[in-house]
């Protein structure tokens, strides 16, 4: 903060006087300079010159001057003009000291530009741009102190709309709950069009779906064809399970509003694509997907919801083969995918196998074997990848070859079903879904021991097992009681 406080004490040796400077030069010269520049030619410097000293005296047109350089990027002339501008004003101009603060800033050195904008607040107290730039400069080394850098500026010209700049603030700063509170402050009819992006979006983030469904549609009203306001209305929609709203505002993104003006994702299509599977449109669906497939991205793992939401409307469809081709894609793209998510490819294969039954058919058609084979597959998988998740899928592993050996003369469900048993047991405490799992081994067990093994003792134990969890089943007490009676 040296650079400030000798920023200050020059300042105060050289007088507080703003007077009127005498003015030379005239408004063509900033065109003619503006053409100067674009043209670029080899003597620039040397016609500026005349320029300069022409408006020796005109610090208007000499900071005019230094923007335009600035907005082709030659920071190097355009200080020289804000420097012409501070020796024509005795160093009392802010908007040179602001020019100044846009190049430092250029050059990403926070420091010098706050310390510009500082001078620049300094010299001229109502001006709300130095503020606004010093808030953007040092909110990345201190949001709160850039937040009270423009509460100074409420207490100097208390009709500006200070929060929405707060707000700004707290947004770039990704304080999205700061940021929406802080818009909530400023009356829509003040709100720019970067506000409603950045409240609406705030909101999304935050998952306050509503609230940013409404700030979207209040920005559309006043800016019908905005890409973004109207891609945020879409998504919050879905979230709210507003699923015409969400088609509405999907056709007005991808249809109506104007092409230059935006740049589709691979997001707005899986979001277009997931309302109409919300609206049990899935052949739609499947073409948003595809489409959302090809847009380019830098890292694959992006294509992994897309991937998974299309498995969802092949499902839907009652396309099972392609539901879990998309479903293998989805684990193959999703980074680190769980067990719940490795557990969902056994659950559709299950469905699949399920949608090969031959109605009126007793025997399991080729299919259907190899179907459940398959998902019998996965939960062995599971088992090895996630140790973690080895009752539920001995379980699952139970059930399948339960199916796969109705008559159960194979046994093929027995090994899982007692391994089941054993990890749970090992336990003291069981919750209900413990005891639902206990349940249908026990069962599976009696069953087999009385039908293929003919042990009706063991049979009986089982029995009792169940009665253990069930006390008041009344089948299986006339289970239990005939089994004791044939042990006798």
């Amino acid at each position: 903060m040296k650079a400030i406080k000798y920023l200050f004490m020059s300042a105060l040796l050289m007088g507080f006087s703003t007077g009127a400077v005498a003015q030379d030069g005239t408004a063509a010269d900033v065109a003619a300079v503006k053409n100067l520049i674009k043209s670029n030619p080899a003597d620039l410097a040397k016609q500026m010159k005349a320029f300069y000293s022409k408006n020796k005296k005109n610090a208007e047109n000499l900071v005019a001057f230094g923007r335009a350089f600035f907005e082709a990027k030659d920071t190097t002339n355009a200080r020289v003009a804000a420097n012409n501008a501070l020796s024509a004003t005795k160093r009392q101009c802010s908007p040179a000291y602001e020019l100044l603060g846009d190049i430092a800033a250029l050059s990403e050195d926070g420091g010098g530009a706050a310390a510009m904008y500082e001078q620049a607040i300094y010299i001229d107290k109502t001006n709300p741009e130095p503020y606004r730039k010093y808030a953007l400069v040092y909110r990345k080394i201190d949001p709160d102190g850039a937040v009270a850098k423009l509460e100074e500026l409420r207490s100097v010209k208390p009709d500006f709309p200070v929060d929405a700049l707060i707000a700004d603030i707290y947004y770039r700063s990704l304080k999205y709950g700061s940021a929406i509170e802080t818009y909530a402050k400023v009356p829509q009819n003040q709100m720019t069009r970067t506000d409603f992006i950045q409240y609406a979006n705030a909101c999304y983030v935050a998952q306050q779906f509503q609230k940013g469904y409404d700030v979207a549609v209040a920005g559309l009203k006043k800016e019908p064809n905005n890409g973004t306001l109207t891609r945020l209305a879409m998504f919050c929609s879905n979230n709210l399970k507003k699923y015409d709203e969400a088609l509405k505002y999907g056709d007005a993104l991808f249809n109506k509003v104007h092409k230059d003006s935006v740049t589709f994702s691979h997001l707005d299509y899986l979001n277009y694509g997931n309302a109409f599977i919300g609206n049990d449109q899935p052949e739609q669906a499947i073409e948003q997907f595809k489409k959302g497939l090809t847009v380019n991205v830098e890292d694959p793992s992006a294509y992994a919801d897309i991937h998974k939401s299309l498995s969802d409307a092949y499902k839907a469809a009652k396309d099972f083969p392609n539901a879990i081709a998309s479903y293998k894609q989805y684990l193959n793209t999703a980074k680190e995918p769980d067990a719940i998510a490795q557990a969902g490819l056994g659950t559709l294969m299950m469905n699949w196998a399920r949608s090969l039954k031959v109605e009126g058919e007793e025997q399991m058609n080729e299919e259907e074997v190899n179907a459940y084979k398959e998902a019998d597959k996965v939960w062995g998988d599971l088992v090895e990848k996630f140790p973690d998740a080895a009752e539920y899928a001995l379980f699952q592993r139970g059930r399948v070859n339960a199916m796969l050996d109705p008559d159960s003369q194979q046994g093929l469900a027995k090994p899982y079903f007692e391994k089941l048993i054993e990890l749970i047991n090992a336990r003291e405490e069981h919750d209900a879904t413990d005891n639902s799992r206990l349940e249908s081994s026990y069962r599976y067990l009696m069953s087999y021991y009385y039908s293929v093994a003919k042990d009706n003792k063991s049979a009986l134990d089982w029995a009792n097992k169940i009665l253990e969890i069930k006390p008041d089943d009344e089948g299986i007490k006339k289970v239990v009681e005939s089994l004791s009676k044939s042990v006798k």
